[in-house]
């Protein structure tokens, strides 16, 4: 029998795996390394060091360079040549997203006195491990609280289901992503709808807003994942469960307009750009990632089967640097086998997952094409948080099934 999942229980396991995925993340037993993100390793990220160092640049400029009174994000003059590493002159403001995470990092290192390059590189080591150390304990809270609603304590398999995915090892640091973010709504609605009948509508609000105010990358990913955690965590039938799932997302969706507004004025303010032109800016931008397909594959073309081939034959999930794995294509096979195997019976939990899964992966491919094909290493990022969060709740909702069959038979074996 396993032990009932109480509070304390609860808030140990949260602990003690909280502990295990950190290591994960930070350690990477697994060796994941990405040449072009990390600069061949001359850079911190191992995935994407170009979005990376607009921050850390950003936070140097706004600490070490007295004579510059704003607080945009920056591209500094190397980025050219591939080069990232900060230069006081020369820089040109990056319009395409605030990364609102700077101006408190500044603030921190500002009251830190940390006034040198080199302090300011090992306060960069502290804001990775915390944003790693963030993500791990809102991911694992998410599994957890779903061990509890399947009233079973399957907590052993949390690190390996969370800590080994490659998706979240990869962008478990990036300061640009800030990766805790795109799931701090979902933790909170699991958290408190694990004991309430309903979840603080003002925060997910304002969690919403701060997520796009670091930047708007992945917007379908995150506004489908809160509405899912809302959806999997509601008490009633599919229909309540429907209608909670579309009061998160409609708080996403204002928080996403809200979010907007704030970075057409902050610009504007900053910049003394006309918000006419500001616009005119988002709108290429936009029409660029979701309307164009210039210097990627054509959809469904041999060349488009061909990347989707390549990407999917790579981890997915894995423990140490070559031992046993599971690629995204054994996790999506996997998860069209339960599917077919679980027509006519699946209930409504099992319908969310797989709907989630499935269409928030392809979410992204539908809605900025252009952005995830020229960018191949969000693949990981957007596969992990759909696709691998899905079968990672379908091992434990599976597995509680099959405790829950031992169980019936050992009770009639008893009574026997």
């Amino acid at each position: 029998m396993l032990s009932p999942f109480t509070e304390s229980v609860f808030r140990r396991h949260l602990f003690l795996c909280t502990i295990a995925v950190f290591f994960f993340f930070v350690f990477n037993p697994q060796g994941l390394s990405f040449d072009y993100g990390s600069g061949s390793g001359r850079y911190e990220d191992r995935v994407d060091s170009f979005s990376e160092y607009i921050v850390r640049n950003t936070i140097k400029r706004n600490i070490l360079k007295k004579d510059d009174s704003s607080l945009a994000p920056i591209i500094t003059k190397g980025y050219q040549e591939d080069n990232y590493e900060y230069s006081p002159d020369d820089y040109k403001t990056y319009v395409s997203n605030l990364a609102i995470q700077t101006i408190p990092a500044t603030i921190i290192a500002k009251m830190a006195k940390l006034d040198t390059e080199e302090k300011l590189d090992h306060f960069f080591i502290l804001l990775r491990l915390a944003n790693a150390l963030l993500l791990s304990i809102f991911i694992v809270g998410i599994f957890l609280c779903f061990c509890s609603l399947q009233k079973v304590n399957l907590a052993c398999l949390i690190p390996l289901l969370a800590g080994c995915s490659s998706g979240l090892i990869y962008f478990s640091q990036n300061l640009y992503f800030s990766s805790f973010l795109i799931v701090l709504p979902a933790f909170l609605i699991s958290m408190q709808l694990r004991h309430h009948q309903e979840f603080n509508k003002t925060l997910v609000f304002i969690f919403g807003i701060l997520y796009f105010l670091r930047g708007f990358e992945f917007s379908t990913i995150f506004a489908l994942l809160t509405a899912f955690s809302a959806a999997l965590f509601a008490q009633g039938n599919l229909s309540d469960k429907l209608k909670m799932a579309a009061l998160a997302f409609a708080l996403i969706l204002l928080a996403f307009a809200s979010a907007l507004l704030l970075h057409i004025l902050f610009l504007s303010l900053n910049n003394g750009s006309s918000p006419g032109d500001i616009i005119q800016t988002f709108y290429e931008n936009v029409q660029r990632r979701t309307q164009s397909i210039k210097g990627v594959p054509f959809p469904f073309s041999a060349n488009f089967i061909e990347a989707m081939a390549g990407r999917w034959r790579l981890p997915a999930f894995s423990v140490f640097a070559n031992s046993f794995s599971l690629s995204q294509i054994d996790v999506i096979v996997a998860m069209l086998f339960g599917l077919l195997m679980r027509t006519g019976r699946a209930t409504d939990n099992e319908k969310i997952i797989y709907f989630y899964g499935f269409f928030g992966y392809a979410s992204w491919y539908i809605f900025a094409y252009q952005h995830i094909m020229w960018h191949n290493m969000y693949d990981w990022y957007i596969f992990a948080l759909t696709m691998g969060l899905s079968f990672g709740l379908l091992v434990i909702l599976y597995g509680s099934l099959t405790v829950e069959h031992f169980q019936r038979l050992r009770s009639i074996r008893q009574r026997q």
